[in-house]
């Protein structure tokens, strides 16, 4: 079926949040389709809030309040009875898209106009190609999962949805009980069943060269699609979603190339998403899939380093340390940046005084009064290594502290930039579980600070920074300092694992900074320890996948 010059649509959107909150890409998607959308229904699989509720009631014609059963399959069915098929027959074509999606990268109105020029019966975004054999293990009845249509989006013509094949379908649908159920009884069938029977398809999103290559383009090939193909979606599991699959298909370079591809090639506001990605998910989660890691010094970027106080630096230490720290870490700091010394010490007017002069500048003050963690340590070489680690990944050069500033000039939701977490000597065995034994603890201490993030223990542990050095941004230090002041003053590493956790619940997201001088070490420490695990694993199991070897080692196989 062929469309006709202004065709009239209608749009069956479903929304679901676990905290019931309408996030800004939501509003930007019905917004920006509404000029080519005659009737937009949301569906509200759960609940929302009365916020939430009045923002979609002014960007949609209506409002559909529905329990959360049947995953997406149950919303969509809820609202196409609503609208009932006889009233569906206004339309030329109608279409159900959900959540799981940023969009527009590019206006949908392309997309559109492109895709009203194909003689098709139904139609999608983007597709996932051809699997032999099921990956779900006997629950697709193909035995196989066919390529198909990604059920995030798909848009069905009035060829189809008048005809009884289609409408017997969707009746006779069962709602899914579980995620699994709704990808092999509905997404991964649906494209097939009504290809078998005749009707035409396509996707606006031409992934063909990519076949026999990624099953999932839009996952693991998503920047290109973007450059390349001017996809206008993006799926929010880019963002956070567990790292093993990444490793499994691909190096895992992904999700950091869209990103890229996203802050440099478009308009897109990367807020957005950080807005619903910090609210929702695990720090931990998103910064291994977005590879939150940067290597400031491996370009020099010229800039006025001058940085107008908008940025902090702050150094864990007492007058001791300060004092053997080379003149090189200090004379690197711009001039105008916020000094900060964390730390619990004596005197404190008259030696603040003292690192002022030693730095050159006025603005070095005390900002969270906290105990040397590492005072009472053995061996002091770890403390003395450790210090060292963090300033050299943090200001050993004026073109580490420059490409820092830079980044933090680049992106608006970058917060907090630390060291990478050490992994030698004492700090090896004291982190243990990333959480150093302190996980229901940090959970505590932020409920009572009433921050609501998502925690997870033990393989999902926080970046941060563990000497106490950071960059960050002032109106956040400011805004922090507080909740810091309030947490344990016996426990010198709660605050320190709370401080990302307080920046994530104002919509900031920590990375980490790694210098070139510093990055040989770092590699060799990873490799050897990461060769020593394998040499073990391998001589009980033998090699294989490293998701295989994860099963044997938990007993899972």
């Amino acid at each position: 079926m062929l469309l006709q010059k202004d065709p009239k649509r209608c749009a069956i959107f479903l929304f679901y949040d676990p905290q019931g909150v309408v996030d800004r890409y939501i509003i930007e998607m019905l917004k920006d389709m509404r000029s080519d959308v005659s009737h937009i229904l949301t569906v509200v699989n759960g609940f929302v809030n009365s916020e939430g509720r009045a923002l979609l009631e002014k960007y949609s014609d209506e409002v559909l309040l529905h329990l959360n059963v049947g995953f997406d399959v149950g919303g969509y069915r809820a609202g196409l009875f609503h609208i009932g098929f006889e009233k569906l027959m206004e339309y030329d074509e109608f279409m159900m898209l959900n959540y799981t999606f940023f969009a527009p990268v590019y206006s949908f109105r392309e997309m559109f106009a492109e895709m009203d020029k194909r003689d098709l019966d139904f139609w999608g975004i983007t597709r996932h190609h051809m699997v032999n054999g099921d990956p779900f293990l006997g629950k697709i009845s193909y035995g196989y999962m066919p390529n198909h249509i990604n059920s995030h989006f798909i848009a069905i013509r009035r060829s189809m949805f008048e005809t009884e094949a289609y409408q017997k379908f969707m009746i006779e649908l069962k709602n899914p009980e579980s995620y699994v159920e709704s990808i092999t009884s509905y997404e991964a069938v649906f494209t097939k069943i009504f290809e078998d029977q005749g009707f035409k398809w396509d996707v606006y999103v031409d992934s063909d060269r990519f076949e026999g290559m990624y099953f999932a383009p839009f996952m693991y090939a998503v920047s290109d699609l973007i450059e390349e193909n001017r996809c206008p979606i993006i799926k929010r599991r880019n963002f956070f979603t567990d790292y093993l699959p990444f490793l499994q298909n691909t190096a895992g370079e992904s999700s950091s190339a869209l990103y890229e591809t996203l802050q440099d090639k478009t308009d897109y506001d990367t807020t957005i998403i950080w807005d619903n990605v910090l609210r929702l998910q695990n720090q931990a989660d998103i910064h291994q899939t977005v590879h939150l890691n940067y290597f400031p010094d491996a370009a020099f970027h010229e800039r006025d380093m001058s940085c107008d106080g908008e940025i902090s630096v702050c150094v864990f230490g007492n007058e001791a340390l300060w004092e053997a720290l080379p003149n090189s870490y200090k004379e690197a700091i711009p001039a105008n940046a916020s000094l900060h010394m964390m730390g619990m010490v004596d005197e404190t007017a008259a030696q603040l005084k003292m690192a002022g002069e030693v730095a050159g500048r006025s603005r070095f003050t005390l900002i969270i009064n906290l105990p040397d963690m590492a005072k009472e340590q053995e061996p002091k070489s770890n403390a003395a290594s450790l210090l060292y680690r963090e300033l050299e990944n943090l200001c050993g050069t004026e073109a580490v502290i420059a490409n820092i500033l830079k980044e933090f000039d680049k992106d608006q939701s970058l917060g907090l930039m630390v060291s990478p977490v050490p992994d030698f000597g004492i700090y090896f065995a004291m982190l243990g579980d990333g959480w150093a034994g302190r996980f229901d603890k940090v959970k505590e201490a932020l409920a009572a600070a009433e921050v609501n993030v998502p925690l997870k223990p033990s393989q999902n542990h926080p970046i941060f920074p563990m000497g106490g050095s950071f960059w960050i941004r002032s109106k956040l230090l400011a805004k922090t300092a507080q909740e810091l002041e309030n947490a344990d003053k016996d426990d010198a590493l709660l605050a320190r694992l709370m401080l990302p956790y307080l920046l994530q619940d104002k919509r900031y997201f920590t990375g980490s900074s790694l210098s070139t001088r510093y990055a040989p070490i770092e590699m060799t420490n990873l490799d050897y320890s990461l060769r020593e695990n394998n040499r073990m694993v391998f001589d009980k199991f033998g090699p294989d996948y490293f998701e295989i070897e994860l099963k044997r080692i938990r007993r899972e196989v």
